[in-house]
């Protein structure tokens, strides 16, 4: 049987946020009966629900279901020499992850990233 981390990473999300499972669930519509039982393994989310927690916190499905966030979040921590700046998550990281791995255009692919920004570089590159 595969292992999956949806009842470790629901509880991880829920820790994290600081809220309660009540809260929780209200971002979601999910009582805290669903919530609770979705931590203590006794049932799984609809995959629509997990849809949403996945678009809520900007995490892959994959992620989600096949790797421990809390991992993933260390992960990423320990391979920064800073923390990514204020504003950026977990989608802008996967971003500047393909930058790195890209070597063709990416020139283009930056300019493109700054303007979905809103910064402009030949600004702050005369300033």
């Amino acid at each position: 049987m595969v292992k999956n981390y949806i009842t470790e990473n629901i509880a991880h999300l829920v820790d994290k946020s600081g809220e309660t499972q009540d809260d929780f669930g209200s971002l979601f519509d999910l009582k805290r009966g669903a919530i609770n039982s979705y931590i203590n393994q006794k049932a799984l989310p609809k995959i629509e629900t997990i849809q949403r927690i996945c678009l809520h916190y900007e995490i892959t499905i994959d992620d989600f279901v096949n790797r421990e966030l809390a991992t993933i979040e260390q992960d990423r921590k320990t391979s920064f020499v800073n923390e990514p700046a204020e504003g950026y998550g977990i989608v802008d990281v996967k971003y500047i992850e393909l930058l790195e791995k890209s070597n063709s255009d990416k020139d283009k692919l930056i300019k493109t990233y700054e303007e979905r920004l809103g910064i402009n570089s030949e600004k702050s590159d005369s300033a």
